[in-house]
């Protein structure tokens, strides 16, 4: 299944990106690109909405925490927002539940 994304920003220097489909290898490519379009304005923080990913691989568990490393450097803040019970699961069998900060659904 394919990666899609969609790039929502809000406020001053917060980016929502928001990803649909499996993320793994081979999605990398498409993954990148969504990256690239939320991190055009170099923002103080992004949220990653994973509430629409379906499976996570490996590759996928290893993008993430390249995200967090990356925007460690930029000082942007890295978030997962309503990661689905997939996501979730494959974080806390690989003991890395805590390396990213978790956040709820968006209140609309």
């Amino acid at each position: 299944m394919a990666l899609s994304f969609e790039v929502r920003r809000r406020g001053a220097g917060q980016v929502t990106l928001i990803l649909c489909g499996e993320l793994d290898q081979d999605t990398a490519s498409s993954f990148h690109q969504a990256l690239a379009a939320a991190l055009t304005e170099l923002p103080c923080e992004l949220l990653l909405d994973l509430s629409m990913v379906t499976a996570i691989g490996a590759g996928g568990i290893g993008m993430l925490l390249a995200v967090r490393r990356a925007a460690d450097l930029l000082r942007c803040r890295v978030a997962l927002r309503a990661a689905s019970a997939a996501v979730r699961r494959k974080m806390r069998v690989l003991g890395l539940a805590d390396d990213l900060t978790h956040l709820p659904p968006q209140q609309c």
